[in-house]
C-alpha cells in the first residue's frame, strides 16, 4: 500500500478539459458542486482534495481518475516477483 504523500493531482489535465468545454473554473465548481475556494486551494496546489472532490470533478469533465491522479514513486515490486512474466497459455 502507498503511502498518501506518494500521488498528486494533475490540475493541468483538469484544466485543459475544462477549457475544451468552455467552461470557467467557476463554472466547473457550480457543475461538480464543488466549493470555489476548494477548487482554488486544488488549483493553487496549497492542499488536494478529496477523492470524492476528485470524483465529481472528473464526472462532470468526462476524465477518469487515472487521468488526473499521478504517482510520484512507482509501485514497489512483491518480494516473489522476480520481473518475469508469465509463460503463454497454449
Amino acid at each position: 500500500m502507498r503511502p498518501a504523500a506518494d500521488w498528486s493531482v494533475d490540475v493541468g489535465a483538469i484544466d485543459r478539459a475544462r477549457v475544451l468545454v468552455g467552461w470557467t473554473r467557476r463554472d466547473l465548481g457550480r457543475h461538480a458542486h464543488v466549493d470555489e475556494g476548494t477548487l482554488c486551494d486544488l488549483f493553487a496546489s496549497r492542499r488536494r482534495p478529496t477523492f470524492g472532490t476528485l470524483r465529481a470533478i472528473c464526472q462532470v469533465l468526462g476524465l477518469s481518475l487515472d487521468a488526473i491522479i499521478e504517482f510520484n514513486n512507482p509501485p514497489a515490486r512483491m518480494p516473489s516477483d522476480n520481473g518475469t512474466k508469465p509463460a503463454a497459455r497454449v
